[in-house]
């Protein structure tokens, strides 16, 4: 598959004019034309050695200083290979509660597998992977009266006593694990630079203070399984401290929010998870989706034929996993005495199985069958891969694995 070229400069910032409305014009012109630009450079890369822009390899740096200074303590422990390869093992026998089970598994996965996918998290949207649309509503400015009266609490969530106030929602299910709060973070800042101080004159000093205002804050809720909470919030600190904005991803906390909470969503859903998901504007299952037929084929179809009612009309719904891993999946179908079976299961198939679904078949299938998702990006099977140029001045001790993807991208419709 055509490799990316990683390269679209971020959003250029419009110049001062007299005219605030015609700034903000200018701003959303120039919006459109960097994804165009965007789609065209992705297309032109053949392999990794491609050139690569500067600017997204030194986004791609600030993605792995990121885990490095929140980590730093792991990478002189004796015993991270021992660890890395007792996760591994769990993670080859899909037995994802072993996988999990102590603080330092939760570590060790971080820094061997989830740095590579915040990388490719990071161009996927910035290099519209997801689609066009997934890729602007990471810059598309709102409307907001000038002078709202805002406030940030503790954790970074905003509160304003504006109507029009309108932040960028995200439920990442399957999301506790680094890879999300880093990317799109990651994704956000490089497509959102810091808007130019112009402070010179009165004028100057009022378009600065609407341009302020009328930035979009980011709101992720991370849903996971395992007890990842602690993972997320020494993420989140390190994204927001600005002693370190020079070297890692930065936000400012009044833009940026990330809330981690435990959820099985095969499981019944919390109060606090279905207004996650309902509130959403984008919902990721990222490296997930397999995971999760694998462990009841049944209560994951049920979970995807929910997301209908779940989420309101227009949001995004954007699967990632592994084109090879869950290549083909077993299906199951009650028989007549009430028990399933499943060869991948460890049972035998009988008559009353359904098998050899591929993952994507299966999601356009339970999706679209019924028009309530319209499906807006499909890749069976596209590779992301690291670029040679950061392997040879990135310094990060551990591997960071190219990975061949499947893609599904679903807005839902009105009704």
């Amino acid at each position: 598959m055509p490799q990316s070229r990683r390269g679209p400069p971020p959003p250029a910032a419009s110049k001062s004019s007299s005219s605030s409305s015609r700034g903000k014009q200018s701003d959303r012109k120039k919006n459109t034309t960097t994804v165009s630009n965007i789609n065209v450079n992705r297309n032109e890369a053949k392999n990794p050695k491609a050139a690569i822009d500067p600017r997204v390899l030194s986004q791609f740096k600030t993605i792995l200083n990121t885990f490095q200074h929140t980590f730093s303590h792991l990478f002189d422990t004796p015993d991270l290979p021992q660890i890395i390869q007792s996760v591994k093992h769990s993670l080859y026998l899909r037995d994802y509660v072993a996988a999990f089970d102590s603080p330092e598994k939760l570590q060790a996965y971080v820094v061997r597998w989830s740095v590579a996918r915040a990388l490719a998290y990071f161009e996927m949207i910035a290099g519209g992977w997801w689609s066009d649309d997934v890729t602007r509503a990471f810059y598309t400015t709102p409307t907001i009266p000038a002078h709202s009266n805002s406030t940030t609490t503790p954790n970074g969530s905003s509160s304003s006593s504006s109507k029009g106030e309108k932040r960028l929602s995200i439920t990442c299910i399957g999301g506790g694990a680094g890879a999300e709060i880093v990317g799109m973070a990651a994704a956000y800042s490089f497509l959102n630079p810091p808007v130019p101080d112009i402070t010179s004159t009165e004028e100057g000093s009022q378009e600065q203070e609407e341009k302020d205002e009328g930035r979009r804050g980011l709101d992720l809720t991370l849903l996971d399984f395992a007890t990842w909470a602690p993972i997320t919030d020494s993420l989140y600190t390190t994204l927001t401290d600005p002693t370190k904005k020079e070297s890692n991803v930065f936000l400012e906390k009044s833009g940026f929010s990330a809330k981690c909470h435990q959820q099985d969503v095969l499981t019944p859903l919390s109060d606090t998870t279905i207004s996650s998901i309902s509130s959403a504007d984008i919902v990721t299952i990222l490296f997930t989706a397999g995971e999760l037929y694998s462990q009841s084929p049944t209560a994951t179809t049920k979970f995807f034929m929910s997301l209908h009612a779940l989420t309101k009309p227009g949001a995004l719904l954007v699967v990632v996993d592994s084109a090879g891993g869950f290549e083909d999946l077993d299906v199951l179908k009650e028989n007549k005495n009430n028990t399933a079976t499943s060869s991948g299961g460890g049972g035998s198939k009988n008559s009353d199985s359904m098998g050899g679904y591929k993952l994507g078949f299966l999601l356009d299938k339970t999706l679209t069958n019924r028009d309530q998702w319209q499906t807006i990006a499909s890749h069976d099977a596209k590779w992301w891969r690291v670029p040679q140029g950061l392997k040879d001045s990135s310094g990060y001790p551990l591997e960071l694995e190219n990975m061949r993807c499947l893609i599904r991208v679903y807005r839902r419709n009105e009704s």
